[in-house]
């Protein structure tokens, strides 16, 4: 019988078996020797926490709205994304593909939600990239600045500028959207650093 031995990244050792023959005269069996390779999957680095000095490069979460013509046109009425985790704390994108009721009459809003009891400051934007290589759309927070974000469940802090939830009332026309879509998903990046 085979016998593979599993290791955590590869395996290069040999593998044994004898076999043997069940015919007259074959007293003897032969040893056949293989090599059995196990490869293991490598996955991007999880950060825990901000990273340290400066602003970083981009962390980008790609959230894909599937069927985005169909999703519901009501004023006021949310779609939201999963939980998605960047820099230690746990977001989501709420969208609004008829608007908020402080947004203009056509115009979709985008809000960017902290679901951690913790304050964090980062820069923020979102983009959309045109499926045929026109341009893209890139909207970030006002003024690129870092924003404060409170903890998930405050009121707020007016003194300091600090939510726990960012909106931006007139993101894109839906119009303009529905010229994004990648069969029938509008695929947002969230942005942070």
């Amino acid at each position: 019988a085979l016998q593979t031995v599993r290791a955590s990244r590869v395996d290069w050792g040999q593998t044994t078996s004898t076999v043997g023959s069940a015919g007259a005269g074959s007293a003897v069996g032969r040893t056949q020797s293989r090599q059995t390779t196990q490869m293991s999957t490598r996955h991007e680095p999880v950060h825990v926490g901000a990273p340290p000095g400066g602003l970083s490069d981009w962390a980008i979460t790609p959230l894909h709205f599937n069927g985005f013509a169909d999703l519901p046109t009501t004023e006021g009425v949310e779609v939201r994304s999963p939980l998605f985790s960047c820099f230690g704390h746990q977001w989501i994108t709420a969208i609004y593909p008829g608007g908020d009721i402080d947004s203009n009459d056509g115009y979709v809003a985008l809000f960017l939600a902290n679901r951690t009891e913790e304050y964090i400051e980062i820069v923020y934007k979102y983009v959309i990239k045109h499926p045929n290589g026109g341009g893209d759309i890139s909207i970030s927070n006002r003024y690129g600045n870092l924003r404060m974000f409170s903890p998930m469940d405050s009121d707020g802090d007016a003194v300091n500028d600090a939510w726990p939830v960012r909106a931006n009332n007139n993101f894109m026309l839906r119009s303009t959207l529905m010229n994004y879509l990648v069969d029938g998903t509008l695929i947002v990046e969230v942005h942070m650093r």
